[in-house]
Order: C-alpha cells, then structure tokens, then sequence
C-alpha cells in the first residue's frame, strides 16, 4: 500500500482558433491527456484490473457504460469505456508502471471527477495531466 499521495501536475491549454474565429463561452467537451508512472504493475496488466478500473472512473460505481478491451500477451491492455457524457480511452505498459489514457467528458467537473477516481483505482506515484477544452470555436470565422 503507497502511503504517499500521488503527485499530479496539471496543465491547461485553452485552443484559440487560428483564423480569426470567435471563442464561446462553452467548450463542448474537457479532454484530459492523462499519463499515469509508478503504477502497480497488477493494476496495469490485465482486463480484469483495468476494466473495473475504468467501470469505476466513469460512475464510481463500476455498473453502468460500456467497456471494450485488448489483451496484449505477456501482459499489457488497451481498453475503451463509454459512459453517458464520458468517454475512456486507455493503454497500459505495466513493466514500466506507465499508462496513457485520454478522458473526454461533457464537463470540466465530470472529467476531473473521473481523473480522481482513475487515481484511486492505479494508485500511481505521479501523474501529469494536460487539460484541453475542446469545441471552443463559436463561429466558423474567415477560412
């Protein structure tokens, strides 16, 4: 059991568009570009693991959504979780503890919700987080 908190730094890229458009007040979707180190290998290599994982991340229940995964042999998952609102995307290297995962959530509370719950579930050492609103363009603009 880790006794420390995990480590996690966050940055926030606000997408300004590049022909002149105008930015709305409400982006469509908070994507997290997450990345996980020092992860218990168990927690990392196997369906099983990563799967209740990810059911719990998305509603904290683990019940609800849909979660579709890849085996890799020896060990290794690439998995996708979709949740009304959410949605998962994961792959693991559990020899080095290491994950990338992308979180797409309709709002920034519910992405981060997620990423709070993927910190219980891997109980990783580190994390760097890399926040992106997407769908910021209110207007077309000039092309």
């Amino acid at each position: 059991m880790r006794e420390m908190s995990p480590v996690c730094q966050i940055d926030r890229l606000d997408c300004v568009p590049a022909q002149g458009g105008e930015r709305s007040v409400f982006p469509i979707t908070t994507h997290l570009l997450v990345e996980i180190w020092e992860a218990p290998f168990k927690a990392l290599a196997r369906v099983k693991e990563v799967e209740g994982a990810l059911r719990f991340a998305g509603n904290g229940a683990g019940q609800r959504g849909e979660v579709m995964s890849y085996q890799f042999e020896p060990y290794g998952v690439s998995a996708k979780a979709t949740f009304p609102g959410a949605h998962i995307f994961i792959h693991t290297w559990p020899e080095n503890g290491y994950a990338a995962v992308d979180i797409m959530a309709g709002s920034q509370e519910e992405a981060y919700q997620i990423l709070e719950r993927l910190k219980e579930a891997f109980q990783p050492r580190y994390m760097h987080v890399v926040e992106v609103r997407r769908g910021n363009l209110g207007s077309e603009g000039n092309t």
